[in-house]
């Protein structure tokens, strides 16, 4: 009768557990960069709705109800109320982005007249963490926000 097991039981149990370890490893690692594009696409889509919801149209004075500044110091005070840490820097084409009822996009102007309507897909924002970077464009009509990664 055996009484334990054979060194080649040992080696096989050995890289079962170091094939596990390596793949828990992987999914324990942070995303910084991936968690940011999620704040910053949220956030967007956030200010869009709100600018559904409030219709700026014949007020003397428009507040920035759904207007978002696109600054490195703007966002992360948004990440900061949200209690959010954002570790990416900002690089951003646009200082501000506004959305009228209707949901589309405006460049700097709370009161979102016409002439400030963005007519053509438009890159508003980068991100960037480390060696990576990741783009962000708005389409004219819809508002809809597409991201792409280098």
């Amino acid at each position: 009768m055996k009484r334990g097991f054979s060194v080649l039981e040992l080696i096989l149990v050995m890289v079962i557990l170091g094939i596990l370890a390596a793949t828990a490893v992987y999914g324990f690692k942070t995303h910084h960069l991936r968690d940011d594009v999620h704040f910053v696409q949220m956030q967007l889509l956030k200010t869009q709705y709100q600018g559904m919801l409030y219709d700026k149209r014949g007020l003397a004075q428009p507040n920035d109800y759904g207007c978002m500044e696109l600054t490195q110091a703007a966002i992360a005070q948004r990440a900061r109320q949200a209690k959010y840490a954002f570790k990416s820097t900002v690089q951003s084409s646009l200082h501000t982005l506004c959305f009228d009822a209707m949901g589309r996009p405006h460049v700097d102007d709370n009161a979102t007249k016409p002439a400030s309507l963005i007519t053509a897909k438009t890159k508003i924002l980068t991100l960037h963490y480390e060696q990576k970077s990741v783009d962000f464009y708005t389409l004219p009509a819809t508002g809809y926000v597409i991201i792409h990664q280098d």
